[in-house]
């Protein structure tokens, strides 16, 4: 079918205008008389059509990964596109899998992927079913569990920097997976709502914020992976004068909880505030990486790299803040 197709508007009954639908379209679709359409408008006063699911329906859409002497980092990495692609189904084939290598990609999968099941497996497949939706996890929940993960790792972080606790700079570690598995599965959900918009429009969303969304969730991803760097370090650093870095960190976790205060209440005013507070993180990162460079203390690598993360942290609980403006100004009422 042409990606443009015109119609006449016709007035029937004196008070109602009708089009009609493309053939094309309608038996793609494999829709009949009586079939029900769901109709979206969006900011350009552009009508959107839906076929609604029927009473019943299951829609499951399969993918199928073939490949020869795969490594288990590689199945993994297709699994999570698949995943986020918005399959539900994804079969892994290859002739040479090792039974330790499926063993591990089963447990990754399990432990990054929010929903994953294993529903069939032999010596040469792997095959994952993916069941969790926004009816069990609405995506600003799965936003906020993220953020306040994230928050604990940065806080955590901070802590480990003063006590020079390497236990908790492992659990700190281990944590980093909980956040990637909101991430993915609210990636996921973004993708499918292109196609199923009642998934935004359940939580107030609409379909012009996708791109600001995802742009939230990646921010909070970022800062979780940024609090793990740190958290990596404390063993290179535990005999280091930490106080300065210790600063630097408290400033930027202040930072990111204000402004993901602003994202979920929807602060214009909290978020253009928290935008203006980031030169005065940047001059304190030059400061005091100014002054561990000039001086002769040892793991000065190890100590710029800290405030390097912490640096990023606040950079983007900036670009949080920017993520809020933009979402706020995207704001539509429905007709």
């Amino acid at each position: 079918m042409p990606s443009s197709i015109t119609r006449k508007i016709q007035l029937t009954g004196g008070s109602t205008y009708i089009i009609s639908l493309p053939k094309s379209w309608v038996k793609q679709l494999s829709l009949n008389p009586g079939d029900e359409i769901e109709i979206f408008q969006d900011n350009n006063l552009r009508l959107i059509l839906s076929p609604k699911a029927r009473e019943g329906e299951n829609r499951v859409t399969k993918a199928t990964i073939n490949c020869e002497n795969a490594t288990p980092s590689f199945a993994v990495r297709e699994f999570i596109a698949y995943y986020m692609a918005g399959y539900d189904t994804v079969s892994f084939v290859c002739s040479r899998l090792k039974a330790e290598d499926r063993t591990i990609i089963k447990d990754m999968i399990r432990k990054r992927l929010l929903g994953s099941e294993v529903i069939e497996e032999d010596s040469n497949a792997i095959t994952v079913q993916f069941l969790v939706n926004e009816k069990d996890l609405p995506i600003s929940k799965a936003i906020t569990r993220a953020a306040s993960i994230a928050q604990n790792m940065v806080k955590d972080s901070i802590e480990a920097l003063k006590s020079k606790d390497e236990d908790i700079a492992k659990e700190i570690l281990e944590r980093d997976d909980e956040v990637d598995r909101f991430y993915f599965y609210v990636s996921r959900q973004l993708t499918l709502s292109v196609s199923s918009f009642e998934i935004l429009e359940n939580e107030g969303y609409n379909i012009t914020q996708l791109v600001d969304i995802h742009s939230a969730i990646k921010s909070i991803e970022r800062i979780a992976d940024h609090a793990s760097r740190i958290a990596s370090l404390i063993p290179e650093v535990k005999d280091a004068d930490t106080s300065k870095p210790v600063e630097l960190g408290e400033r930027a976790l202040e930072l990111f909880k204000d402004a993901f205060e602003s994202f979920i209440n929807e602060r214009r005013d909290i978020a253009n505030k928290i935008i203006e507070r980031d030169v005065e993180l940047a001059n304190l990162h030059k400061q005091i990486s100014s002054e561990i460079l000039n001086s002769d203390i040892k793991h000065k690598s190890a100590l710029l790299l800290v405030l390097d993360s912490f640096r990023r942290i606040s950079r983007y609980s900036i670009d949080l803040a920017e993520t809020t403006i933009n979402i706020i100004a995207k704001k539509t009422t429905g007709f």
